[in-house]
């Protein structure tokens, strides 16, 4: 932003700037200035600067905040620094460092800029204005979240390419081709697997803060925000990694293979609620009940149509059905976890097992226990 506002209007007026990594006091650039332009991380990075400048701003000067924060927080951090006399423009911006330099972001501003700020926000790109710093601030996360479901799209067409047999730089051409070509033609690199080089434009780590931010003002679960937080934690994406490795990223679940066991590339899942899953395979693929303890809570029940009547076992009588040995054509079947979805401390999952001439699908709903680990309350059936 410095240097796009340095090249436009950098002949008229004098431009001043300040980073936290490079230390010293941010009062030297904000004393006397006419418009302080915030471009920080989050709202506690927010408040850090600003209470440090809080004895520099003064009437005459325009704070304008371009991070991406709770609506909340904006709200609070407006009233902060229109305590000091200044104004204060929320003006959160949707677009990364290309969009910067050519000029063409896009900036949503809580209130119509004044003359300074117009002469700031000018340069960058165009201003959508509305009518307060919460709704600017409630504005970004709703972008964002669509940033992130489109991220989300692009992982499920690359698990369908894979699972078709296609080559995946031809999947991401014709991605650049369709709905989603600005994203994919601009990340096509590391959606294909290639090298990738240059800084992260836009973070894995920042859009998972704002997918945060947005889940916890809306009351929701976002499903790429889940996802993104398990990729982090399991080191499958790091926080400085550009967030189209969110699409292209895969976590490693080599360990259910002992069940023939696979998770369809579309999930990403926590390994603690897979693990009972893995149990309730590995009976099947090795006949073995004992298995079983590890899969189900004590009361569970296991239901299905078998030859057009109900049957509902308890764990011990299902226990019963497996013989202590595999299967004699084991070695053709395949198990795979089509879909599993956490909510808070419950979760459902659907499972298809190919068993010789049948096919199940599996659909159970899973409890954390007060240990933290997972079990299967229930199991619904249906045999092809």
């Amino acid at each position: 932003m410095a240097a796009r506002l340095t090249e436009q209007v950098g002949d008229q007026h004098e431009i001043r700037t300040w980073t936290r990594r490079a230390g010293g006091s941010p009062t030297e650039v904000v004393d006397g200035a006419d418009v302080v332009l915030l471009c920080l991380y989050d709202g506690t990075a927010c408040h850090e600067v600003l209470d440090v400048c809080v004895g520099t701003l003064s009437t005459g000067m325009t704070v304008v905040n371009t991070a991406t924060v709770a609506p909340s927080e904006a709200a609070t951090l407006e009233a902060l620094v229109v305590a000091t006399g200044a104004d204060y423009l929320h003006a959160p911006v949707m677009g990364s460092k290309p969009a910067v330099a050519a000029g063409r972001l896009t900036v949503l501003a809580g209130g119509k800029p004044g003359p300074e700020a117009e002469l700031v926000l000018g340069p960058l790109g165009d201003t959508l204005v509305l009518g307060s710093s919460a709704e600017a601030a409630a504005l970004k996360l709703v972008a964002n979240g669509v940033l992130g479901d489109a991220l989300g799209c692009l992982r499920r067409a690359l698990a369908r390419g894979a699972a078709l047999g296609l080559p995946r730089d031809a999947v991401v051409d014709a991605l650049g081709r369709g709905a989603l070509a600005g994203l994919a033609g601009a990340k096509r690199d590391i959606l294909a697997g290639l090298p990738n080089s240059g800084d992260a434009d836009f973070t894995a780590g920042a859009l998972a803060k704002d997918l945060g931010l947005l889940a916890a003002e809306t009351g929701s679960v976002l499903e790429v925000g889940e996802a993104l937080g398990l990729l982090l934690a399991d080191g499958s994406v790091a926080n400085g990694d550009d967030i189209a490795y969110v699409a292209a990223a895969s976590p490693d679940t080599s360990w259910l293979a002992d069940a023939r066991l696979d998770v369809s590339p579309e999930v990403v899942a926590d390994p603690a609620v897979l693990r009972p899953l893995h149990s309730y395979a590995l009976t099947h693929a090795t006949g073995d009940p004992s298995y079983l303890a590890d899969a189900f809570v004590p009361t569970a029940r296991i239901d299905g149509y078998r030859d057009g009547e109900l049957v509902s076992w308890g764990v011990d009588e299902f226990r019963g059905r497996f013989p202590g040995e595999p299967a004699a054509d084991e070695a053709t079947r395949a198990r795979c976890i089509e879909r599993l979805d956490v909510h808070g401390s419950v979760a459902t999952a659907t499972m298809t097992l190919q068993h010789g001439a049948d096919a199940f699908t599996d659909v159970f709903v899973l409890v954390r226990t007060p240990t933290g680990d997972w079990r299967i309350a229930s199991k619904a059936y249906e045999r092809r």
